[in-house]
């Protein structure tokens, strides 16, 4: 079937078409509604040597190249099984992702909370950051560690805000109405096909009947019913009343007629 007979098929079909698209439109803005948005928040933290690894006067942001490995260590404490199941227990469907930002090759870690509302984006960030000090200072406790040496973390940028993300419910919501918008254009095109073939089956059958016919065979009108054919009925006539003229020319006809001898009986 070519594109153009599709297009005005379902053109045909219009009042399947239009209440059909219309439906997709109204299901797409349910979903939409129905299925919530999700915010992002996140936050960098900066990983320090302590007071007695920088010289006296010196700049302790000078010094953070050998952090590197300690940040990857409390990176895998922060995000360890126990601490996120914390988090998840209190605050369902809360996605934290936490990791050693790779594009500096400072001791940055990066931590990144996705919460289907504002609210509990803010408090999980607010509870990792504050735990990933407590981590640091506890490794560092087992490990006696004086106070002087110890390394310390600190916040390097924490989002005030949450960033709205639409994505999963825009991608619900045309998924739902592209879905409800085929249907509605397939049942069009499958009741105009069914229409059509019922229309050229009705077609052949008449033009099959016509030429069932065969020239020269007995009309129905003059057979009998015992196959022969029979005359048309003749066309009766109106008998033609005489005039007066032809009345006087047959009288004196019948008079100058010779006389017919009658029969004589022996």
């Amino acid at each position: 079937m070519k594109f153009s007979d599709t297009v005005l098929g379902l053109v045909r079909r219009w009042y399947i078409v239009l209440p059909g698209l219309l439906l997709a439109g109204l299901i797409a803005a349910g979903v939409w509604a129905a299925v919530p948005p999700e915010y992002d928040r996140s936050a960098t933290q900066l990983l320090v040597p302590g007071e007695t690894s920088v010289p006296e006067g010196g700049n302790p942001y000078l010094y953070l190249g050998g952090l590197a490995p300690a940040a990857d260590v409390l990176v895998r404490a922060i995000g360890s099984e126990n601490v996120l199941n914390e988090v998840v227990d209190e605050y369902p469907g809360v996605d934290v992702r936490i990791v050693r930002d790779t594009t500096t090759a400072g001791p940055i870690i990066l931590i990144t909370v996705t919460a289907s509302t504002d609210a509990a984006a803010e408090d999980v960030l607010t509870m990792l950051v504050d735990r990933t000090a407590t981590v640091l200072g506890e490794f560092q406790e087992v490990e006696n560690i004086p106070e002087a040496n110890r390394m310390t973390v600190i916040p390097v940028t924490v989002d005030e805000q949450s960033t709205e993300r639409s994505r999963n419910r825009a991608l619900a919501a045309t998924g739902v109405g592209f879905i409800v918008a085929v249907l509605a254009l397939l049942v069009a095109s499958i009741v105009d096909g069914s229409s059509q073939r019922r229309r050229e089956r009705d077609e052949a059958s008449i033009g099959q009947d016509d030429s069932n016919v065969v020239p020269g065979s007995p009309d129905p009108d003059t057979t009998g019913t015992d196959g022969t054919e029979t005359a048309p009925p003749a066309r009766r006539k109106r008998p033609r009343q005489p005039n007066d003229s032809s009345l006087a020319e047959a009288s004196e006809a019948e008079e100058s007629a010779p006389a017919t001898p009658s029969p004589v009986k022996v």
